[in-house]
Order: C-alpha cells, then sequence, then structure tokens
C-alpha cells in the first residue's frame, strides 16, 4: 500500500557521494524525513529514495553533511502532472475528459417529472414509475417508452392514461385520472334493507321491494325494513295463488337516531424527557450513488428519536437529481409524567367529534344535537358523546335463494 501511495505524491532517486556519506542518514533521521529503497554502491556512496516534495529540504542536509547529489530520475503521478501542465496538456486532457463526461452523463435520466394528476400523488406516480425503471439515474436510451408505460399503468387503477417521453435528460410523464364508475345495482341477487341503527323513521322510500314500516314507526338494529320478498295478487274470485316474487330491495330510509361515542385515555403515562445529547449527520445521493456519513454516529441507551430531512438541489428553478439528508438523532429518557386532565380532556372530546363527523359522512347525515359526559375512574379519564343526528339507516342484506316468480298453489272447489 506505501509504495502506490508514493507512487501518486511522487518520488525522486538520487545518488548521494561524499567522504562520510552515513551523516547524511543521520541528519534525515533527526529532521523526521522519510527515505527508502536505500542501496550502498560502495564505501562513500549510495542512493535512496525520498518524497518530492522532500527534495529542497534534503539538498539543505546534504550541504550540511558536506555531500554531493545527483538526481538519477523522478516518478510517479505528481511528476507527470507536472510535465503535462508545463507543456499544457493538462488543459487538454481536462478539456477531453469534460467532453466525455458531459457526454455520457448526457444519456442518463437527471429529473422526472409528472404532470395531470390532480388526486393521485406525484410520489404514488414516481414510486410506480421507479419500479419500472423510469427514474433518476437510469440510463435513457435503454427505456422502451411505450412499454414502461404500460407497465406503470398496470399499476396504478386510479390513472387512464399514461405516456412517458424522453428529452435528452429528462422524462416527462403524462398522465390522464380515470373517472370513478358509477355503482351499478344487482338486480340479479336477492336482498332485504336492514336497519343498521337503532331509530325512529322520519322518511322511507322503497325504489324496489316492499317497506315493512311507515313514517314514526321505532326500528331495532338488525330489523328487515324493506323486503325483497312481493306477495302476488290474485285477480278476483281466481282459483289460482300468483305466488310471490323475489327481488332486489333497494330504496332509502332515513331515521332519528341517537349515538354514543366513547374514549378513555390513563390520567398517568410515561413520556419523553430531552436530555440535550444530539447528534446530527449528513448524507449526499447524486443519481444511483448514496454516501451517508452517519453510521458511525451512535446515542447511548439506545432511546432516541431519529428526524431526517431530504432537500434536492435546484438549479435555474429545475430540480436536479443531487439530495442533501440531514439526520437529527435526539436522545431520551422516559419518565412518568401525569396528565393535565383539561387538556387530555380536549382531546377526547376533539376525537370523539372527529369519529362523529366521519360517521355521518358514511351515512350521510346530520348532527342534532350532542352532550358529553367526563368521569374519572380506576385511574382514566373517560370523555362519552351523547349526539342525536338525522341519518340514513338503511343496508343492503344478501339473502338466500334466487330472484324471480315462485309459483303458489291451484285452489280446488272444496277449498283445498
Amino acid at each position: 500500500m506505501k509504495w502506490l501511495i508514493n507512487l501518486l505524491r511522487g518520488y525522486v532517486e538520487v545518488q548521494v557521494t561524499g567522504a562520510f556519506p552515513e551523516r547524511l542518514l543521520n541528519l534525515c533521521a533527526q529532521n523526521r524525513l522519510q527515505f527508502w529503497k536505500l542501496c550502498w554502491l560502495d564505501e562513500t556512496s549510495f542512493t535512496f529514495r525520498v518524497a518530492l516534495q522532500n527534495r529542497k529540504r534534503l539538498d539543505g542536509l546534504a550541504q550540511r553533511a558536506m555531500c554531493e547529489l545527483r538526481e538519477k530520475g523522478r516518478r510517479g503521478a505528481a511528476v507527470v502532472a507536472e510535465r503535462m501542465a508545463e507543456r499544457r496538456w493538462g488543459f487538454l486532457a481536462g478539456l477531453a475528459f469534460c467532453f466525455l463526461a458531459v457526454s455520457f452523463l448526457s444519456r442518463f435520466l437527471l429529473v422526472v417529472e409528472v404532470t395531470g394528476n390532480d388526486t393521485v400523488p406525484t410520489a404514488v406516480i414516481l414510486s410506480q414509475l421507479r419500479r419500472v425503471g423510469v427514474c433518476p439515474g437510469a440510463y435513457g436510451p435503454a427505456i422502451r417508452e411505450l412499454e414502461a408505460a404500460n407497465d406503470a399503468l398496470r399499476g396504478l387503477p386510479e390513472l387512464s392514461y399514461l405516456a412517458v417521453n424522453i428529452y435528452g435528460t429528462r422524462a416527462q410523464v403524462v398522465v390522464r385520472e380515470a373517472e370513478k364508475k358509477p355503482e351499478l345495482l344487482d338486480e340479479a341477487t336477492p336482498a332485504d334493507v336492514v336497519a343498521k341503527a337503532d331509530g325512529i323513521i322520519e322518511d322511507i322510500q322503497a325504489d324496489a321491494g316492499r317497506p315493512l314500516f311507515q313514517d314514526g314507526d321505532v326500528v331495532a338494529k338488525g330489523e328487515v325494513l324493506i323486503t325483497g320478498e312481493l306477495d302476488l295478487k290474485e285477480p278476483e274470485y281466481g282459483t289460482v295463488d300468483l305466488g310471490r316474487l323475489i327481488v332486489h330491495a333497494a330504496g332509502s330510509v332515513t331515521a332519528r337516531t341517537w349515538r354514543v361515542l366513547e374514549e378513555t385515555v390513563p390520567l398517568a403515562a410515561k413520556g419523553k424527557a430531552y436530555t440535550g445529547e444530539e447528534h446530527r449527520g449528513y448524507g449526499i445521493k447524486i443519481l444511483w450513488f448514496d454516501l451517508d456519513f452517519l453510521q458511525n454516529s451512535s446515542i447511548s441507551g439506545g432511546r432516541y428519536d431519529k428526524i431526517t430531512r431530504n432537500e434536492q438541489l435546484c438549479l435555474f428553478g429545475r430540480a436536479v437529481p443531487v439530495w442533501l439528508t440531514t439526520t437529527t438523532l435526539r436522545a431520551y429518557e422516559l419518565e412518568e409524567r401525569s396528565v393535565d386532565r383539561e387538556e387530555a380532556a380536549l382531546r377526547l372530546e376533539q376525537a370523539l367529534s372527529a369519529r362523529l363527523q366521519r360517521l355521518m359522512e358514511a351515512n350521510r347525515g346530520e348532527v342534532l344535537h350532542t352532550d358529553l359526559v367526563t368521569r374519572e375512574e380506576g385511574g382514566r379519564l373517560t370523555v362519552t358523546l351523547l349526539a342525536e343526528c338525522r341519518e340514513e339507516i338503511g343496508r343492503t342484506v344478501k339473502r338466500e335463494g334466487d330472484v324471480g316468480r315462485i309459483p303458489g298453489v291451484i285452489y280446488t272447489n272444496d277449498g283445498g
């Protein structure tokens, strides 16, 4: 390994001649001037090698030792660079290297832009494109645009169209979002409309089937509100029972309901107490190269928060494939803390309100009145929300059998 280092920094091989040449070796040792490859030619001369940067120091020591120096040659990368600089070869080599680097790097993607999406996140689209090989650092000529677009579109059912266009180091991805298909009524499956909550019916409308309740009736959860079984009316004085008709019941049932929601939290819990010990590290990602400078950082005890922040470099308003990652480690210890009752009650109330709001959105309902009850029991704080609502309580439940007419019986004269 030392020979490689010496070759990179450059060295000079000299021949030393004098009455007492060993004095020069002693002076080199006293002044910590490193030398190697010592070879005695006779009692008054020898050759050795020293680093190119120590050549002037060696001249001064040789004068003190009354020795004569004669260079036999110079070797190493530094010598070659010096010669090239003298002949301006370095400039030409640098120019050629830059030209080759630009020609080579210009064939790789540096930026992937996505346009045309509104509800589908750009990060989701970029993640799918990365799976099919379209990402910063990918070799542009190797990407088949049509195949890559089709492969990416298969993994994104939210999109109806996706196109990949590559312009040099930039990939432009144009997408169109798919329209949601309306739900079709499954008329081939028999079903009933069943109550999914207790309540008082305010309005019941049957689109298919027969309602079993009227406005103002009280219903319980699980009762059939609109049945999919219809009795067919026989003509007057008829002797044939036309039977029943089984259909897929459908309709809407609006009722006044009373919801009871509850949330609880312990009054004492373990919390984080930061010790003040903090380590910060940085990482750089350039195309496919990822350099992490936090590998040797650690927090004693193993309890710490890890906060990572990624920033992408932008030049002239365009993002380039260079990311700076800042990672912060903050040490903490667990300690027992008592919960502030007012703050805890407020958080529970907010959580209950959010649950009730989601429930009303799912049932196309509204909240008419709410009451809150707070109590402490067994070291826990409990908040109960009582809400009076108006909502849709009907849900479709499949029933056994097939849709269609079930024939009845034929009556005889004796009524049998």
